[in-house]
């Protein structure tokens, strides 16, 4: 399966119209969000009200719809065991700066059952200095598991934070290790 990135410009942003649904997934439920032309958001919907409140901060100039999507579909395969067999390609319709949809671009590049450092995120991007900007953008990632922001790591070994709390950071990674012995 492959991944791309199309930045959302801000008059996209302000006039969308915004698909979502929930659906069960090997790590608990999801809110999985798309324009008409790739995914913008992906959240944890534990509480299925607050990953809509969350949705709806997000794109507060946007239309919401719960409707199903062929986007969402290519998402829940990739959940699948054959997503590694997959020759389709999951679009991303980010809004972000340059420095963020960089640094999420980044994220993509990371394999599935591999962690880095967000040092190892500054140097990608040729930027060694910028860790701090590194933790904010990687922070602000909108797309749970598939921009894995989950496999980056502090230098030290740490677990670092992650917006979803640090038992869903682990069990991300604990499923993927898993999966990874799969294919």
């Amino acid at each position: 399966m492959k991944f791309r990135i199309e930045r959302m410009t801000d008059a996209e942003f302000r006039n969308l119209n915004i698909y979502y649904g929930f659906y069960d997934t090997p790590l608990g439920e999801m809110l999985i969000a798309s324009t008409s032309r790739g995914i913008c958001c992906i959240e944890f919907a534990d509480n299925h009200v607050e990953a809509l409140q969350l949705l709806c901060k997000r794109f507060s100039k946007s239309s919401l719809l719960l409707q199903h999507t062929a986007f969402h579909s290519m998402v829940l395969q990739f959940f699948s065991e054959v997503a590694e067999d997959c020759s389709c390609e999951i679009i991303f319709h980010l809004y972000g700066t340059d420095f963020q949809i960089e640094v999420w671009g980044a994220l993509l590049e990371i394999p599935v059952g591999k962690i880095s450092t967000y040092s190892d995120v500054a140097r990608a991007i040729n930027k060694p200095r910028a860790l701090r900007a590194v933790g904010t953008a990687i922070g602000r990632n909108p797309v749970a598991v598939l921009i894995p922001c989950h496999r980056v790591l502090r230098s030290d070994g740490g677990i670092g934070g992650y917006y979803w709390g640090i038992e869903k950071k682990k069990m991300i990674l604990e499923w993927e290790r898993i999966y990874k012995k799969r294919v």
